[in-house]
């Protein structure tokens, strides 16, 4: 499964990059983040493996996330969850009038249980991702 969700943000390019670059900020804008470990590498940079610990709908999950590539305006990473590998290219880009364009290109792996999930409600995991993009942007528009 595949998807891309996208925003503008009234904010500058290097503002927005910093504050999506730094850890300590996502318990600020990250729905249902209870913490973020990184267990190997430094913040944010290529290689570096992290865990994230969420509550949603009463249930507590951790996703693994490894950087796969930060080059500043683009940025992939590795998810793995129950059931789940998700590759996701962050991009940002100024707009012509000096903003900032955010898009977050997602294709999922599903297996087992998540598989059929994926299949009945396809839109729940856009949805999801629709709602960290928008918190990012009024994060950042707010700061």
């Amino acid at each position: 499964m595949k998807y891309t969700v996208e925003t503008i943000i009234e904010k500058p390019l290097d503002q927005v990059i910093e504050l999506y670059n730094n850890p300590t900020y996502y318990r600020d804008w990250m729905p249902g983040i209870i913490s973020h470990t990184i267990t190997s590498g430094n913040k944010r940079e290529q290689g570096t493996k992290s865990v994230f610990k969420f509550q949603m709908n009463g249930k507590n999950f951790n996703i693994e996330e490894t950087i796969i590539k930060n080059r500043n305006t683009e940025i992939v990473s590795q998810f793995v969850a129950n059931g789940t590998v998700n590759i996701q290219c962050t991009l940002f880009s100024e707009t012509s009038n000096g903003n900032t364009l955010y898009q977050v290109n997602e294709s999922f792996q599903l297996k087992g249980f998540m598989k059929i999930i994926g299949f009945l409600m396809p839109g729940s995991f856009k949805k999801q991702t629709e709602q960290f993009v928008q918190a990012f942007k009024q994060y950042a528009e707010n700061q």
